[in-house]
């Protein structure tokens, strides 16, 4: 789970996500890097609905995330909600 401050923008950011994705679909992304992309999207919801507290390795998993894949509005988007 997510804190309970912080779990809707954290399910924002993931929908932010998943719009990058489709954008990156429709730019021709090569597919086996918009798999990798989607490989590490599909781990926030997960991060998110587990019962422990994983607000902290979400926001770390969201900042290497958004590093790695150059999309870091996505992750200005979630500090500043």
């Amino acid at each position: 789970m997510i804190e309970s401050k912080k779990q809707k923008k954290a399910i924002q950011a993931t929908q932010d996500l998943i719009i990058e994705a489709r954008n990156l679909a429709y730019q021709n992304f090569p597919n086996k890097d918009l798999a990798e992309f989607l490989d590490g999207v599909e781990y926030f919801p997960a991060l998110i609905v587990e019962e422990k507290d994983n607000t902290e390795l979400f926001e770390i998993f969201l900042k290497d995330f958004c590093i790695r894949h150059n999309c870091m509005s996505i992750l200005n988007r979630y500090e500043n909600r």
